[in-house]
């Protein structure tokens, strides 16, 4: 029909922008080899929503990967929790605990500490990392 779209251009379409997706795959999903004006714009919306998601999901994924990094440089002892005493450690080792009070740490871990049992387990620290504990 005049106006319509055959499931080989969006194949197409889709290809370019990174979305590859086989003809008989698309047909199956749309249930049609052709699609009105109308129907495209819902599936292009429907695209579009699914890879918004899926970037979403991929950035979660990589911030929790640079989180559990940076929090396994302070796990030195690899126990799953971060003590006042692998902070100093590490930063002694960067050169970042030169004029620190020791009181200073403590008060950092005990504010993000809330389960109060003197140490950062994972979860704990990535609150503090991304600001989401305000006590």
């Amino acid at each position: 029909m005049v106006g319509d779209v055959c499931v080989e251009e969006i194949c197409r379409v889709l290809s370019r922008a990174g979305i590859g997706i086989g003809g008989d795959k698309l047909k199956a999903i749309v249930g049609s080899e052709r699609l009105n004006l109308e129907v495209l714009v819902d599936f292009c919306r429907s695209i579009m929503s699914t890879e918004k998601l899926r970037q979403e999901s991929v950035t979660d994924n990589d911030e929790e990967c640079d989180l559990k990094e940076a929090f396994n440089v302070f796990d030195i002892d690899r126990d799953g929790f971060i003590s006042r005493e692998e902070v100093e450690k590490v930063l002694w080792r960067l050169g970042l605990w030169e004029g620190k009070d020791e009181e200073d740490w403590k008060m950092m871990i005990q504010k993000f500490d809330e389960n109060l049992d003197g140490r950062l387990d994972f979860q704990e620290f990535k609150n503090m990392m991304l600001r989401t504990n305000v006590l």
